[in-house]
Protein backbone atom coordinates (compact mmCIF):
# COMPACT_ATOMS: atom_id res chain seq x y z
CA UNK A 1 0.00 0.00 0.00
CA UNK A 2 2.75 2.48 0.99
CA UNK A 3 4.81 1.61 -2.09
CA UNK A 4 1.81 2.10 -4.39
CA UNK A 5 1.04 5.45 -2.79
CA UNK A 6 4.65 6.60 -3.27
CA UNK A 7 4.56 5.50 -6.93
CA UNK A 8 1.29 7.37 -7.56
CA UNK A 9 2.48 10.58 -5.93
CA UNK A 10 6.23 10.70 -6.67
CA UNK A 11 6.67 8.37 -9.58
CA UNK A 12 8.34 4.99 -10.01
CA UNK A 13 11.90 6.32 -9.97
CA UNK A 14 11.39 8.10 -6.69
CA UNK A 15 9.78 5.03 -5.19
CA UNK A 16 12.76 2.90 -6.22
CA UNK A 17 15.14 5.46 -4.75
CA UNK A 18 13.27 5.52 -1.47
CA UNK A 19 13.25 1.71 -1.37
CA UNK A 20 16.97 1.57 -1.98
CA UNK A 21 17.60 4.18 0.72
CA UNK A 22 15.51 2.17 3.13
CA UNK A 23 17.51 -0.93 2.24
CA UNK A 24 20.74 1.00 2.75
CA UNK A 25 19.58 2.07 6.18
CA UNK A 26 18.63 -1.54 6.97
CA UNK A 27 22.05 -2.75 5.87
CA UNK A 28 23.77 -0.13 7.97
CA UNK A 29 21.67 -1.12 10.98
CA UNK A 30 22.47 -4.78 10.33
CA UNK A 31 26.17 -3.91 10.13
CA UNK A 32 25.96 -2.08 13.44
CA UNK A 33 24.09 -5.03 15.00
CA UNK A 34 26.70 -7.52 13.81
CA UNK A 35 29.46 -5.34 15.22
CA UNK A 36 27.69 -5.35 18.57
CA UNK A 37 27.37 -9.11 18.41
CA UNK A 38 31.07 -9.42 17.73
CA UNK A 39 31.81 -7.17 20.69
CA UNK A 40 29.44 -8.75 23.25
CA UNK A 41 27.99 -12.12 22.22
CA UNK A 42 30.81 -13.91 20.40
CA UNK A 43 33.36 -13.39 23.24
CA UNK A 44 31.01 -15.22 25.60
CA UNK A 45 30.75 -18.13 23.17
CA UNK A 46 34.54 -18.26 22.86
CA UNK A 47 34.98 -18.26 26.62
CA UNK A 48 32.45 -21.06 26.98
CA UNK A 49 34.23 -23.10 24.33
CA UNK A 50 37.69 -22.64 25.81
CA UNK A 51 36.59 -23.59 29.31
CA UNK A 52 37.03 -27.23 28.30
CA UNK A 53 40.77 -26.77 27.77
CA UNK A 54 43.19 -27.00 30.74
CA UNK A 55 44.61 -23.54 29.90
CA UNK A 56 42.30 -20.64 29.08
CA UNK A 57 43.36 -18.16 26.42
CA UNK A 58 39.97 -16.60 25.70
CA UNK A 59 40.90 -13.00 26.42
CA UNK A 60 43.97 -12.87 24.10
CA UNK A 61 41.98 -14.52 21.30
CA UNK A 62 39.09 -12.09 21.70
CA UNK A 63 41.41 -9.11 21.80
CA UNK A 64 43.21 -10.39 18.70
CA UNK A 65 40.17 -11.17 16.52
CA UNK A 66 37.82 -8.40 17.67
CA UNK A 67 39.16 -5.37 15.72
CA UNK A 68 39.74 -7.22 12.39
CA UNK A 69 36.29 -8.81 12.58
CA UNK A 70 34.61 -5.44 13.17
CA UNK A 71 36.66 -3.92 10.35
CA UNK A 72 35.60 -6.65 7.91
CA UNK A 73 31.93 -6.33 8.88
CA UNK A 74 32.09 -2.57 8.37
CA UNK A 75 33.74 -2.83 4.94
CA UNK A 76 31.33 -5.51 3.72
CA UNK A 77 28.31 -3.64 5.10
CA UNK A 78 29.31 -0.33 3.49
CA UNK A 79 30.10 -1.97 0.17
CA UNK A 80 26.76 -3.77 0.22
CA UNK A 81 25.02 -0.46 0.89
CA UNK A 82 26.87 1.13 -2.04
CA UNK A 83 25.85 -1.74 -4.34
CA UNK A 84 22.21 -1.30 -3.30
CA UNK A 85 22.35 2.26 -4.63
CA UNK A 86 23.28 0.78 -8.05
CA UNK A 87 26.29 2.98 -8.89
CA UNK A 88 27.60 3.20 -12.41
CA UNK A 89 30.00 0.66 -13.84
CA UNK A 90 32.87 3.12 -13.70
CA UNK A 91 32.29 3.67 -9.99
CA UNK A 92 32.12 -0.07 -9.38
CA UNK A 93 35.30 -0.67 -11.32
CA UNK A 94 37.08 2.05 -9.37
CA UNK A 95 35.84 0.98 -5.95
CA UNK A 96 36.06 -2.80 -6.53
CA UNK A 97 39.84 -3.13 -6.13
CA UNK A 98 39.75 -0.84 -3.10
CA UNK A 99 37.11 -2.98 -1.41
CA UNK A 100 38.89 -6.21 -2.30
CA UNK A 101 42.11 -4.78 -0.92
CA UNK A 102 40.38 -3.74 2.30
CA UNK A 103 38.84 -7.21 2.68
CA UNK A 104 42.23 -8.88 2.13
CA UNK A 105 43.82 -6.47 4.61
CA UNK A 106 41.15 -7.30 7.19
CA UNK A 107 41.58 -11.06 6.76
CA UNK A 108 45.37 -11.02 6.97
CA UNK A 109 45.25 -8.47 9.77
CA UNK A 110 43.22 -10.94 11.77
CA UNK A 111 45.64 -13.76 10.96
CA UNK A 112 48.58 -11.58 11.96
CA UNK A 113 47.00 -10.74 15.31
CA UNK A 114 46.04 -14.40 15.82
CA UNK A 115 49.60 -15.74 15.51
CA UNK A 116 50.76 -14.60 18.95
CA UNK A 117 47.90 -16.04 21.05
CA UNK A 118 47.79 -19.21 18.95
CA UNK A 119 51.52 -19.91 19.44
CA UNK A 120 51.34 -19.17 23.17
CA UNK A 121 48.32 -21.45 23.55
CA UNK A 122 49.96 -24.26 21.58
CA UNK A 123 53.18 -24.14 23.61
CA UNK A 124 51.25 -23.95 26.86
CA UNK A 125 49.19 -27.00 25.92
CA UNK A 126 52.37 -28.85 24.92
CA UNK A 127 54.03 -28.07 28.26
CA UNK A 128 50.92 -29.18 30.10
CA UNK A 129 50.75 -32.45 28.18
CA UNK A 130 54.46 -33.32 28.25
CA UNK A 131 55.94 -31.80 31.41
CA UNK A 132 52.78 -31.11 33.39
CA UNK A 133 54.00 -27.64 34.25
CA UNK A 134 52.66 -24.26 33.05
CA UNK A 135 55.99 -22.48 33.54
CA UNK A 136 57.67 -21.63 30.21
CA UNK A 137 61.36 -22.33 29.78
CA UNK A 138 63.88 -20.02 28.12
CA UNK A 139 63.85 -22.14 24.98
CA UNK A 140 60.04 -22.10 24.93
CA UNK A 141 60.05 -18.30 25.10
CA UNK A 142 62.67 -17.98 22.38
CA UNK A 143 60.92 -20.51 20.17
CA UNK A 144 57.63 -18.65 20.57
CA UNK A 145 59.26 -15.38 19.56
CA UNK A 146 60.83 -16.92 16.46
CA UNK A 147 57.58 -18.58 15.36
CA UNK A 148 55.70 -15.33 15.86
CA UNK A 149 58.24 -13.40 13.81
CA UNK A 150 58.35 -15.92 10.97
CA UNK A 151 54.58 -16.34 10.99
CA UNK A 152 54.05 -12.59 10.99
CA UNK A 153 56.46 -12.14 8.10
CA UNK A 154 54.72 -14.90 6.12
CA UNK A 155 51.29 -13.36 6.73
CA UNK A 156 52.52 -9.92 5.67
CA UNK A 157 54.01 -11.34 2.46
CA UNK A 158 50.84 -13.26 1.62
CA UNK A 159 48.67 -10.26 2.46
CA UNK A 160 50.76 -8.01 0.23
CA UNK A 161 50.47 -10.58 -2.58
CA UNK A 162 46.69 -10.69 -2.14
CA UNK A 163 46.45 -6.89 -2.26
CA UNK A 164 48.64 -6.75 -5.37
CA UNK A 165 46.54 -9.46 -7.03
CA UNK A 166 43.34 -7.55 -6.25
CA UNK A 167 44.65 -4.68 -8.39
CA UNK A 168 45.26 -6.98 -11.35
CA UNK A 169 49.02 -7.34 -11.22
CA UNK A 170 50.81 -10.65 -11.99
CA UNK A 171 51.84 -12.08 -8.65
CA UNK A 172 53.11 -15.37 -10.12
CA UNK A 173 55.90 -13.63 -12.04
CA UNK A 174 56.95 -11.73 -8.95
CA UNK A 175 57.00 -14.91 -6.87
CA UNK A 176 59.02 -16.72 -9.56
CA UNK A 177 61.60 -13.92 -9.58
CA UNK A 178 61.84 -14.02 -5.82
CA UNK A 179 62.24 -17.81 -5.99
CA UNK A 180 65.19 -17.59 -8.37
CA UNK A 181 66.84 -14.93 -6.23
CA UNK A 182 66.23 -16.96 -3.11
CA UNK A 183 67.79 -20.03 -4.74
CA UNK A 184 70.92 -18.05 -5.60
CA UNK A 185 71.19 -16.76 -2.04
CA UNK A 186 70.65 -20.26 -0.65
CA UNK A 187 73.45 -21.71 -2.77
CA UNK A 188 75.80 -18.93 -1.69
CA UNK A 189 75.04 -19.35 2.00
CA UNK A 190 74.63 -23.09 2.54
CA UNK A 191 76.53 -23.18 5.81
CA UNK A 192 74.63 -20.24 7.22
CA UNK A 193 71.29 -21.77 6.25
CA UNK A 194 72.36 -25.14 7.69
CA UNK A 195 73.19 -23.50 11.01
CA UNK A 196 69.94 -21.54 10.93
CA UNK A 197 67.98 -24.71 10.24
CA UNK A 198 69.87 -26.41 13.07
CA UNK A 199 68.78 -23.58 15.36
CA UNK A 200 65.11 -24.31 14.68
CA UNK A 201 65.64 -28.07 14.96
CA UNK A 202 67.25 -27.64 18.38
CA UNK A 203 64.41 -25.41 19.53
CA UNK A 204 61.79 -27.85 18.29
CA UNK A 205 63.45 -31.04 19.59
CA UNK A 206 64.72 -29.39 22.82
CA UNK A 207 67.60 -31.76 23.67
CA UNK A 208 68.72 -29.27 26.31
CA UNK A 209 67.80 -26.00 27.97
CA UNK A 210 69.89 -22.97 28.79
CA UNK A 211 72.04 -23.90 31.78
CA UNK A 212 72.02 -27.70 31.21
CA UNK A 213 75.28 -29.64 31.45
CA UNK A 214 75.81 -31.58 28.21
CA UNK A 215 78.47 -33.78 26.59
CA UNK A 216 78.78 -34.41 22.84
CA UNK A 217 81.61 -34.88 20.31
CA UNK A 218 84.31 -34.16 22.86
CA UNK A 219 82.57 -30.98 24.09
CA UNK A 220 81.62 -30.84 27.76
CA UNK A 221 80.05 -27.96 29.68
CA UNK A 222 76.95 -25.90 30.47
CA UNK A 223 74.87 -24.42 27.67
CA UNK A 224 75.14 -20.65 27.92
CA UNK A 225 73.44 -19.29 24.78
CA UNK A 226 71.70 -20.62 21.69
CA UNK A 227 72.12 -18.32 18.70
CA UNK A 228 71.01 -18.48 15.08
CA UNK A 229 74.47 -19.66 13.94
CA UNK A 230 76.11 -21.33 16.92
CA UNK A 231 75.66 -22.65 20.44
CA UNK A 232 77.98 -21.40 23.19
CA UNK A 233 78.98 -23.80 25.94
CA UNK A 234 80.87 -22.90 29.11
CA UNK A 235 83.42 -25.64 29.87
CA UNK A 236 84.26 -26.74 33.45
CA UNK A 237 87.52 -24.77 33.25
CA UNK A 238 85.39 -21.67 32.39
CA UNK A 239 86.57 -21.51 28.78
CA UNK A 240 83.87 -20.67 26.22
CA UNK A 241 83.29 -23.19 23.41
CA UNK A 242 81.41 -22.10 20.28
CA UNK A 243 79.86 -24.98 18.31
CA UNK A 244 77.96 -24.55 14.97
CA UNK A 245 74.30 -25.43 15.25
CA UNK A 246 74.49 -28.01 12.47
CA UNK A 247 77.10 -29.90 14.52
CA UNK A 248 74.87 -29.79 17.58
CA UNK A 249 71.88 -30.87 15.49
CA UNK A 250 73.67 -34.02 14.23
CA UNK A 251 75.43 -34.93 17.50
CA UNK A 252 74.44 -37.54 20.08
CA UNK A 253 73.94 -35.37 23.15
CA UNK A 254 74.19 -36.60 26.72
CA UNK A 255 72.30 -34.24 29.02
CA UNK A 256 73.40 -34.74 32.60
CA UNK A 257 70.96 -32.11 33.86
CA UNK A 258 67.98 -34.31 32.90
CA UNK A 259 68.93 -36.98 35.45
CA UNK A 260 66.33 -37.94 38.02
CA UNK A 261 68.88 -39.95 40.03
CA UNK A 262 72.57 -40.94 39.91
CA UNK A 263 74.20 -44.37 39.93
CA UNK A 264 76.84 -45.26 42.50
CA UNK A 265 79.19 -48.04 41.34
CA UNK A 266 82.27 -48.72 43.45
CA UNK A 267 84.56 -51.58 44.45
CA UNK A 268 85.72 -52.02 48.05
CA UNK A 269 88.89 -54.06 48.57
CA UNK A 270 89.45 -55.64 52.00
CA UNK A 271 92.67 -57.26 53.15
CA UNK A 272 93.44 -60.94 52.46
CA UNK A 273 93.83 -61.56 56.16
CA UNK A 274 90.05 -61.29 56.58
CA UNK A 275 88.20 -64.51 57.31
CA UNK A 276 85.15 -65.67 55.29
CA UNK A 277 82.91 -64.81 58.24
CA UNK A 278 84.31 -61.29 58.37
CA UNK A 279 83.87 -60.78 54.60
CA UNK A 280 80.26 -62.01 54.75
CA UNK A 281 79.57 -59.80 57.77
CA UNK A 282 80.92 -56.74 55.93
CA UNK A 283 78.78 -57.51 52.85
CA UNK A 284 75.59 -57.86 54.90
CA UNK A 285 76.29 -54.77 56.99
CA UNK A 286 76.93 -52.56 53.95
CA UNK A 287 73.79 -53.89 52.24
CA UNK A 288 71.62 -53.10 55.28
CA UNK A 289 73.21 -49.67 55.70
CA UNK A 290 72.52 -48.71 52.08
CA UNK A 291 68.91 -49.93 52.15
CA UNK A 292 68.28 -47.82 55.25
CA UNK A 293 69.87 -44.68 53.75
CA UNK A 294 67.38 -41.86 53.13
CA UNK A 295 68.73 -40.96 49.66
CA UNK A 296 69.12 -44.47 48.22
CA UNK A 297 66.53 -46.59 46.45
CA UNK A 298 66.35 -49.80 48.52
CA UNK A 299 65.47 -52.00 45.53
CA UNK A 300 68.55 -50.87 43.61
CA UNK A 301 71.12 -51.96 46.23
CA UNK A 302 73.54 -54.68 45.10
CA UNK A 303 76.43 -55.66 47.41
CA UNK A 304 78.39 -58.85 46.65
CA UNK A 305 81.84 -60.38 47.21
CA UNK A 306 82.89 -60.72 43.58
CA UNK A 307 86.63 -61.37 43.10
CA UNK A 308 90.01 -62.33 44.49
CA UNK A 309 92.26 -59.55 43.24
CA UNK A 310 96.03 -59.37 43.38
CA UNK A 311 96.11 -57.71 46.79
CA UNK A 312 92.48 -57.56 48.01
CA UNK A 313 89.15 -59.29 48.36
CA UNK A 314 86.83 -57.21 46.17
CA UNK A 315 83.28 -56.28 47.21
CA UNK A 316 81.12 -54.69 44.46
CA UNK A 317 78.68 -51.96 45.62
CA UNK A 318 75.95 -50.67 43.24
CA UNK A 319 72.94 -48.47 44.04
CA UNK A 320 70.97 -45.44 42.83
CA UNK A 321 71.05 -42.19 44.80
CA UNK A 322 67.88 -40.11 44.47
CA UNK A 323 69.41 -36.77 43.58
CA UNK A 324 70.39 -35.30 40.19
CA UNK A 325 72.56 -32.57 41.75
CA UNK A 326 76.27 -33.30 41.50
CA UNK A 327 77.16 -31.66 44.82
CA UNK A 328 74.45 -33.60 46.67
CA UNK A 329 75.61 -36.81 45.00
CA UNK A 330 79.19 -36.24 46.20
CA UNK A 331 77.94 -35.46 49.71
CA UNK A 332 75.96 -38.72 49.74
CA UNK A 333 79.04 -40.66 48.58
CA UNK A 334 81.07 -39.14 51.40
CA UNK A 335 78.45 -40.13 53.95
CA UNK A 336 78.38 -43.69 52.60
CA UNK A 337 82.19 -43.97 52.65
CA UNK A 338 82.36 -42.79 56.27
CA UNK A 339 79.72 -45.30 57.32
CA UNK A 340 81.60 -48.08 55.52
CA UNK A 341 84.76 -47.12 57.43
CA UNK A 342 82.83 -47.42 60.71
CA UNK A 343 81.49 -50.83 59.71
CA UNK A 344 84.97 -52.10 58.85
CA UNK A 345 86.41 -50.80 62.12
CA UNK A 346 83.66 -52.49 64.14
CA UNK A 347 84.48 -55.86 62.53
CA UNK A 348 88.24 -55.52 62.66
CA UNK A 349 88.59 -55.57 58.88
CA UNK A 350 91.12 -53.36 57.17
CA UNK A 351 91.04 -51.88 53.69
CA UNK A 352 93.56 -53.48 51.36
CA UNK A 353 96.21 -51.52 49.56
CA UNK A 354 98.45 -52.58 46.68
CA UNK A 355 101.22 -54.79 48.05
CA UNK A 356 103.57 -57.65 47.06
CA UNK A 357 105.08 -60.39 49.21
CA UNK A 358 108.50 -61.74 48.21
CA UNK A 359 109.70 -65.12 49.61
CA UNK A 360 113.54 -65.51 49.72
CA UNK A 361 114.94 -69.09 50.15
CA UNK A 362 118.26 -69.32 52.13
CA UNK A 363 121.35 -70.57 50.24
CA UNK A 364 122.44 -74.32 50.87
CA UNK A 365 126.04 -75.95 50.95
CA UNK A 366 127.00 -77.01 47.41
CA UNK A 367 127.72 -80.61 46.60
CA UNK A 368 131.54 -81.00 46.38
CA UNK A 369 131.34 -83.98 44.05
CA UNK A 370 129.06 -82.10 41.68
CA UNK A 371 131.35 -79.13 41.70
CA UNK A 372 134.37 -81.42 41.11
CA UNK A 373 132.64 -82.92 38.10
CA UNK A 374 131.94 -79.50 36.65
CA UNK A 375 135.17 -77.86 37.71
CA UNK A 376 137.96 -80.61 37.97
CA UNK A 377 140.97 -79.79 40.22
CA UNK A 378 144.21 -78.86 38.50
CA UNK A 379 146.86 -81.58 38.01
CA UNK A 380 149.76 -81.58 40.59
CA UNK A 381 153.23 -80.42 39.54
CA UNK A 382 156.16 -82.95 39.66
CA UNK A 383 158.21 -82.85 42.88
CA UNK A 384 161.55 -81.07 42.93
CA UNK A 385 164.65 -82.94 44.45
CA UNK A 386 166.55 -81.39 47.26
CA UNK A 387 169.82 -83.52 46.83
CA UNK A 388 172.69 -81.88 44.95
CA UNK A 389 174.16 -83.87 42.04
CA UNK A 390 177.75 -85.06 42.62
CA UNK A 391 180.32 -83.79 40.14
CA UNK A 392 181.24 -86.27 37.43
CA UNK A 393 184.99 -86.71 36.75
CA UNK A 394 186.19 -85.95 33.31
CA UNK A 395 187.70 -89.30 32.80
CA UNK A 396 184.62 -91.15 33.73
CA UNK A 397 182.67 -89.18 31.17
CA UNK A 398 185.01 -90.30 28.55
Amino acid sequence: MLADAIKDNLGEDAANLIARLALVIALLLLTWLIRQLITAVIPRAVRRLLRRTPITWDQPLIEALGPPARFLVTVIGLWSAVLVLEPSRAVRDALGPVVNSLIAIGIFWGLYRLIGPAVDMFLALSRHAVRRTPAPTLLDTKLAQIIKQLGGALVVVLGAAAVIDSWGYDVAGLVAGLGIGGLAVALAAQDTLANLFGHFVILADEPFQIGDFVIFDGVKGSVETLGFRSTRIRAPDQSLITVPNRTVMNASITNWSRLSKRRLDMTLGIAYGSSPQQALSVVQAIREMLRAHELIEPDSVVVQFVAFSDSSLDIRIICFINTPVWADFQAAKQDINLKIMDLLAERGVSVAFPSRTVFVQPASTPDQAALAAVFPPPEPEPPTSTVKDSPVPDDAAN
